[in-house]
């Protein structure tokens, strides 16, 4: 009786484990997001009136400055087991007349150990490749870190501020909602542990709605570079409009999306992936979809996920320009 009842109860034990496996292989199964279910305000379009001749003179570039290696599967929904997916480390630069400054700085020249602190599953399923920090690339092309005044956060995940360790002069900027997550951290983060020996700014958002966002912040009021919220990923995320007098409009969007395939879709990352990533998945959904209302209603306009090598490729690489 007691070999039936181990018996009967190992046959249980495998049973929730493949019905375990089987929910879990689901969660990557292709599934688009309801758009309809997430559309509202999404589609309440204050169009900017910019014309691209009035524009100052601004200049963008992308300064590639590491990547990681992944299965595609955990990108997006849908994504393939059999593909590999090339996540870019970027940073962007942007020469306004009144301030040069990145948007993200990519990886730093203490990756190495920044990457131990990243979670354990995460490093077991990625492989980087750090190349040349922003940093070094801005030496190499004549731009000094004393000729970087500001250095603008998407939000506050060690890929995203790892290279603001090589800045340490200059401030760097990011939503109050993000500013104040940040604080209350734990000392693991990267973020956190930069604290004590950073500038941090906090950026209010309270400007005027703007496309189809609620609330943003013009931030040299000229209509070149505006910046608005896109909570989610974390509290406090932000995108940045870039508008050049060559009539090009780029829209950096962080880690809503890590590939244009969450905007185009629209598509959410795998069960897996939120979990080790995203603060609030619901808020991401309503922020997706907002993107990809944005994206229908412009389709010239350049969405650049902060992880899309394949988008970092159809920008100009540092030292060259956009205008």
């Amino acid at each position: 009786m007691r070999r039936k009842g181990w018996r009967r109860s190992l046959l249980w034990l495998a049973a929730l484990l493949l019905a375990g496996l089987l929910l879990l292989a689901y969660t990557f199964v292709p599934r688009r997001i309801d758009v309809a279910a997430y559309q509202a305000g999404a589609t309440d379009f204050h169009p900017a009136s910019v014309n691209p001749a009035s524009l100052p003179d601004v200049q963008l570039s992308i300064i590639k400055c590491g990547k990681m290696i992944s299965r595609q599967s955990f990108v997006y929904r849908g994504g393939s087991w059999n593909q590999t997916y090339e996540s870019g480390m970027a940073a962007a630069l942007i020469r306004h007349p009144r301030a040069t400054f990145l948007f993200d700085t990519g990886f730093g020249t203490n990756v190495d150990e920044d990457f131990q602190h990243i979670p354990f599953l995460m490093r077991k399923l990625t492989v980087y490749d750090k190349e040349q920090p922003a940093i070094a690339q801005l030496a190499a092309g004549g731009v000094g870190a004393e000729q970087i005044n500001m250095i603008l956060l998407s939000h506050s995940h060690w890929d995203h501020v790892s290279g603001w360790e090589d800045f340490p002069a200059t401030e760097g900027w990011m939503m109050r909602e993000e500013a104040d997550y940040s604080r209350a951290l734990p000392d693991s983060e990267l973020m956190k542990r930069m604290l004590d020996r950073v500038h941090l700014r906090e950026l209010d958002l309270n400007g005027p709605a703007y496309e189809n966002f609620d609330r943003s912040l013009d931030l040299f009021g000229d209509g070149s570079i505006v910046l608005v919220p896109l909570p989610g990923h974390t509290p406090g995320s932000m995108g940045m409009f870039v508008s050049l007098r060559s009539g090009k409009r780029f829209f950096f969007i962080g880690d809503l999306t890590w590939c244009r395939e969450g905007v185009d879709l629209p598509a959410e990352r795998p069960w897996l992936s939120r979990r080790l990533v995203d603060k609030d998945p619901e808020q991401v959904r309503r922020s997706i979809v907002r993107v990809h209302e944005l994206a229908k209603r412009y389709p010239d306009l350049v969405i650049v996920p902060a992880h899309d090598r394949r988008v970092h490729e159809q920008i100009a690489a540092f030292p060259q320009v956009e205008r």
